[in-house]
């Protein structure tokens, strides 16, 4: 073999670059953080997550203390209006169509027929023919009448054999409540107007009134928060 082509060869596989590639170096302005500054970071983290936690369950723990003391005053006003429903504040809600007054809704019918035509259509209505109390609720119909300008059968009818003017309910019709003119008869109803209450057949056209419950809304349930 030749003498120089060995003396090549052998100069070749001695290069260091032919051998193995050297490892790159890391750049010049790279930063390798000790050990101890990732403690101290990892350290600084969790403390930020325990004070956001912190904070939080303040902030819930202040919201209960403020409703808490809210809750127990609407508790007792809740308390004290079952123990005194009278005491508690409130007003009549009536539909529309029906006139309130002290402790009922009053409806005065547009038409007009015979008097158990009447009672059934307050029934209807969820309601009776009208049972007048004493004689302001009886001013109060009146003048109400007076508008309406009509005569008006009420829940007052002269039964027999007992010869008596009796409620739908059933109760005497009581003389210091109202006086009825005209003569009464085995069919005799009694209608009101403006100015009287009257005996006439039952078999008569007026129109007629209702009564009915009120819905009771309470003005104040609790106190504000």
């Amino acid at each position: 073999m030749d003498t120089s082509r060995v003396y090549l060869i052998l100069k070749a596989s001695g290069t260091p670059g032919a051998q193995r590639a050297a490892p790159p170096s890391p750049p010049p302005d790279a930063c390798r953080c000790p050990r101890s500054h990732r403690w101290a970071l990892k350290l600084s983290c969790a403390g930020l997550l325990l004070l956001l936690l912190t904070l939080i369950g303040m902030s819930v723990l202040v919201r209960v203390l403020i409703q808490k003391p809210s809750i127990g005053k609407c508790r007792e006003c809740i308390q004290e209006n079952i123990t005194n429903p009278t005491e508690s504040p409130a007003k009549l809600s009536c539909t529309k169509g029906w006139l309130p007054h002290r402790d009922k809704c009053i409806h005065f019918s547009q038409e007009s027929n015979i008097w158990k035509e009447g009672l059934a259509d307050c029934a209807m209505k969820g309601a009776t023919l009208l049972l007048i109390q004493d004689q302001e609720e009886l001013r109060f119909v009146k003048d109400s009448a007076n508008v309406k300008g009509s005569a008006f059968w009420i829940g007052l009818n002269h039964t027999w054999p007992d010869k008596n003017w009796r409620w739908i309910n059933g109760s005497t019709l009581s003389s210091d409540v109202l006086q009825i003119t005209g003569e009464a008869k085995k069919d005799s109803c009694t209608s009101i107007s403006k100015d009287r209450v009257v005996s006439e057949d039952c078999a008569s056209d007026n129109m007629w009134i209702c009564q009915k419950e009120p819905t009771l809304i309470p003005e104040t349930l609790c106190p504000d928060s």
